[in-house]
């Protein structure tokens, strides 16, 4: 089962794609299936017959992982608290 996650790259945009398991720090590259823009949008720089591409750690700032009934959406957002 694919684990969906969001890449978060230095001086890039955020990275959408699944992962084949969850990552593993010894490794040099983190390989991403499916990769689209957070929008879900295709990415620009890749061929578009691309099916996985692999970052290096070194490029990584953080992964974000998400559960597949997990839904985005139904965050409610930020609030402040009236004194």
């Amino acid at each position: 089962m694919a684990i969906r996650a969001l890449i978060h790259i230095m001086s890039e945009d955020p990275v959408l794609g699944e992962l084949d398991e969850m990552p593993d720090p010894t490794h040099m590259f983190l390989k991403v299936r499916n990769p689209t823009r957070k929008d879900g949008k295709p990415l620009t720089l890749l061929d578009e017959r691309a099916t996985s591409i692999a970052y290096p750690w070194s490029r990584i700032t953080f992964v974000e992982f998400f559960n597949e009934d997990s839904n985005r959406e139904a965050v409610m957002g930020f609030f402040r608290e009236s004194a």
